[in-house]
């Protein structure tokens, strides 16, 4: 009687073992999951890029500060500008049409610049505004949603030296539409 208790109590405690050996190592199990994930593309280039500064102001026969912009050619990105015969509390508008050639929708995050102090340099209202991919265009509405109009303002502040050039680079920081508030 007493080996047959042992007996049933071993078999017992060795199923028992095997139970929580079966659940231990089904618990443990690892998955893994090969795959690719195909991101987006953040690619943008400006189209046009107007100065308001149209040379001598009407009615003052003063050939003082004169701006030029242009498209940097190595960058589509950014702006080249070059304001000549610069004196303190001059400012110009910069109209800038930017198109959004990636595949994702963006919004302007920031504008770098590599203005001197004295210039002030300023994006107006155009921080956070979304871009929507070309790719996504119904080839109806209008505006197109792929392009956004800015303007940027730039204010030569008191510190700046009169009669001087001044050349300098503003570059459009884009960024992931939800990435930016």
């Amino acid at each position: 009687m007493q080996k047959k208790k042992f007996m049933l109590l071993s078999t017992s405690l060795i199923l028992a073992l095997m139970l929580v050996g079966f659940a231990y190592a089904h618990w443990s199990k690892t998955i893994t999951i090969n795959g690719s994930v195909d991101t987006g593309i953040v690619d943008l280039i400006i189209l046009r890029a107007q100065d308001s500064d149209n040379g001598i102001d009407p009615g003052y026969n003063k050939d003082v500060a004169d701006t030029t912009v242009q498209i940097d050619p190595q960058d589509p990105e950014r702006l080249i500008v070059t304001i000549t015969k610069a004196y303190p509390s001059y400012h110009v508008y910069i109209d800038v049409t930017v198109k959004n050639i990636g595949t994702v929708p963006v919004k302007l995050k920031s504008l770098n610049t590599t203005a001197p102090p004295c210039i002030y340099v300023e994006a107006g209202d155009g921080i956070g505004e979304q871009i929507d991919p070309y790719s996504w265009w119904d080839g109806v509405t209008q505006p197109p949603p792929w392009r956004k109009d800015y303007t940027i303002y730039i204010h030569v502040l008191q510190c700046a030296m009169v009669n001087t050039t001044y050349t300098f680079t503003i570059e459009l920081e884009y960024w992931n539409w939800n990435e930016v508030q």
